[in-house]
């Protein structure tokens, strides 16, 4: 009997440590606290303060879109201007060869600023450098862009407001609701300007075609042992890591379900190739299948540096436009992650031929792909580095 009642007093107490590890785990993972804390504290920060000058407009810049979540900028705050500077250590390496992407972000978070500025009184007048994108360039910060701020009456519209709510969701649309041509109008006149065209793949026919090249791009780059590792380094997986990097891709932001997103949590991490299988399974399946929209940006040279950052000043523009409409958005851009990865190594190029005729735009090149949609369920905020942390002497 003593014996008996000792092995039940021992199972019970095991199960005890079972479940305070599995909590402690929880906690670890962030399981009860997605979106919280200090590394978000910039989404509710964005507006700044009157008294920061020409600096109160960056607290909008730092919130824009970017790849992977790398936030690649620094900021140099000079006699009513400011220097935008490309952070190139930041980068995706073979994801991101020619740094294109990063430039992108760049662009995005020029547009946030010139918003933000207008809306708190400053006319900010934006001169991205000059020059070409060269492959595997070094980690020294390069001078992407100067902006020199003149008083102006204060100016704020539905971009500005959709500042703190623009949030890429990775999550499924609802493919059966189709967005309006009045919609696409404006977009088109929003992200639209010399350098820049866009394209829309609203027709069946024309989206499983796009559809089709964004799977095969995914399909190629898991096939890539450097470019998976290098895409990999980004994905921050617990609340420590969050905390101490405030970048990244994190589960909560992975676009999962709510029961996968806390398995995800609760296990152990996924080895790199069931990873990337996980991956092309959510592009495939979801991603891709539920989007009533696709599109993609582009430019006479993708490598050009000020048509570069023109094409991201676009898409933040289109991001917000949508994000005030009550739609969602998610960069897609496997493709022309592609097409540069196969220009490094000296392949063909497959995806760009394939991207240029599904446009109908002779003498342009894609540089972004995207999709459009009302989304199932809302997507959570990034981790952001503080504003401080970015700030170049």
């Amino acid at each position: 009997m003593l014996r008996r009642r000792a092995l039940l007093i021992g199972a019970a107490g095991a199960a005890g440590l079972s479940l305070a590890g599995l909590g402690y785990r929880a906690w670890d993972r962030g399981l009860w606290s997605a979106g919280e804390g200090p590394a978000y504290a910039p989404w509710g920060e964005w507006q700044g303060d009157g008294a920061e000058g020409v600096k109160q407009p960056l607290h909008a810049a730092i919130l824009a879109a970017n790849p992977h979540d790398t936030q690649p900028w620094l900021f140099r705050l000079e006699d009513n201007a400011i220097s935008v500077f490309a952070d190139r250590a930041r980068n995706l390496g073979s994801f991101d060869p020619f740094r294109r992407e990063m430039h992108l972000g760049l662009g995005a978070a020029i547009e946030n600023l010139v918003l933000a500025a207008r809306a708190f009184g400053w006319k900010a007048d934006a001169q991205p450098a000059e020059g070409r994108l060269s492959l595997s360039p070094g980690d020294t910060p390069l001078l992407a862009a100067r902006l020199a701020f003149t008083h102006a009456p204060p100016a704020r519209d539905a971009l500005f407001d959709a500042i703190p709510h623009r949030h890429t969701n990775r999550g499924p649309y609802f493919a059966d609701r189709l967005i309006g041509m009045d919609s696409l109008d404006r977009f088109t006149r929003q992200a639209a300007r010399d350098a820049v065209a866009i394209y829309f793949a609203a027709g069946k026919a024309a989206r499983e075609d796009l559809g089709g090249l964004i799977v095969a791009a995914t399909e190629s780059i898991i096939a890539d042992p450097e470019m998976s590792a290098d895409s990999a380094r980004w994905f921050r997986t617990g609340r420590r890591e969050i905390a101490a990097h405030r970048d990244g891709v994190t589960v909560d932001t992975a676009g999962l379900s709510p029961l996968v997103t806390s398995l995800s949590k609760i296990l152990p991490d996924m080895d790199a190739q069931s990873a990337d299988q996980y991956w092309l399974a959510l592009t495939r399946d979801s991603q891709v299948a539920s989007a009533p929209l696709l599109g993609m940006l582009l430019v006479r040279d993708r490598l050009d540096l000020r048509s570069t950052i023109e094409a991201g000043r676009a898409w933040q523009r289109l991001h917000l436009a949508a994000t005030a409409e009550g739609l969602a958005a998610q960069p897609l851009n496997q493709p022309v992650e592609r097409i540069d990865r196969d220009a490094m190594l000296g392949k063909p190029d497959t995806f760009g031929p394939a991207l240029t005729r599904l446009a109908g735009l002779p003498g342009w090149e894609p540089t972004f792909v995207f999709r459009l949609g009302i989304p199932e369920r809302a997507a959570g905020p990034s981790p952001r580095r503080a504003l401080d942390e970015v700030m170049r002497a």
